[in-house]
């Protein structure tokens, strides 16, 4: 049996074990699995265990990390650097470090610095999510499909690759190996920008004096815009102030394309703004056509259910020396 041990019971983390506590053992790559839970607050700690995403409630960081397998940290991205230090003296021998953060390169170089020889880190980021927060909010299937970045160290050793590999494999969702740079370049732009803009349409409109009159007349695309500023501030906050150089570079962006479209506007240059709003349909629609979450040229080696399950390899826990 592989030992899981899930630090932060919020959205991802109860949705992880909830996932992982569902999957079939037969199924599974991992086999059978036991999900170890902690979280400072009891009270989502308590909240996970009602929604069977734990077998076991850990009271402390020791108790939660005792002859554990895998490690998940599923905790904001700038409370990693706190965690990893204090678990590092307390991790069996050979045990795996992951995470959930949305963002990598930070955590890469924390994880480098601070976790013993012998502990291996593998970083990991699900891209999936909902608009709400914390462990009511956790769905089973929340990464059914989704494509889940993984990325390693310099002295992440293969079987430990192949450990998280394969949890992500459980819950259904499908691995993609990046550069934790290049991951931050990228999610920057297409997943931590629009929660900026998100909450940034909302803080300018309902600043406006006129914002009681406009809230009624605020309908579905008003909705569907500021969707994400409903989610967690702190781990957004996090999430922004770990990735500077990629925000940075895609709010420079947009903001020299508002101000050449705010330019156009008041020049009444209709052609021009025409054919952005055109241009940027024609990007969706090609965008919607290639299946988001299909990962580069998977849609060319789609496979049937039988020849998946044929193709997935099972784990085998290495034996620790002792």
């Amino acid at each position: 049996m592989i030992r899981i041990s899930i630090v932060g019971l919020g959205l991802i983390g109860t949705s992880l074990g909830m996932a992982l506590r569902s999957a079939d053992p037969k199924e599974s790559p991992l086999g059978a699995i036991e999900v170890v839970g902690f979280d400072r607050d009891q009270r989502a700690l308590k909240e996970a265990r009602g929604r069977l995403a734990i077998d076991r409630e850990a009271r402390t960081l020791a108790d939660a990390l005792r002859e554990t397998n895998l490690v998940v940290l599923a905790t904001p991205v700038l409370a990693a650097r706190e965690v990893m230090s204090q678990i590092a003296v307390l991790l069996p021998p050979g045990t795996v470090v992951t995470d959930v953060a949305s963002t990598k390169a930070e955590i890469a170089t924390w994880a480098g610095e601070l976790l013993p020889l012998g502990i291996s880190y593998v970083g990991g980021h699900p891209m999936a999510g909902r608009e709400q927060s914390g462990a009511g909010a956790a769905v089973p299937d929340l990464f059914q499909d989704a494509i889940y970045c993984l990325t390693t160290i310099r002295n992440t050793r293969q079987e430990a690759v192949d450990l998280v590999e394969a949890m992500v494999r459980t819950i259904g969702a499908k691995p993609y190996y990046i550069d934790p740079q290049e991951h931050d370049a990228y999610v920057a732009g297409i997943s931590h920008l629009p929660l900026l803009l998100s909450a940034a349409l909302i803080e300018v409109t309902s600043s406006s004096p006129a914002w009681k009159e406009m809230a009624p007349l605020a309908a579905t695309g008003f909705r569907d815009v500021s969707r994400l500023a409903s989610g967690d501030p702190e781990m957004h906050r996090d999430i922004l102030l770990s990735n500077k150089a990629g925000m940075s570079r895609w709010i420079n962006d947009m903001l020299r394309l508002l101000l050449d479209v705010r330019d156009q506007i008041e020049a009444g240059d209709s052609a021009a703004i025409e054919e952005l709003l055109r241009r940027a349909r024609e990007q969706r629609e090609a965008w919607l056509d290639t299946k988001p979450n299909m990962r580069p040229g998977e849609a060319a080696f789609i496979q049937t259910p039988e020849i998946e399950r044929s193709n997935m390899f099972t784990f085998r826990l290495p034996n620790r020396r002792k």
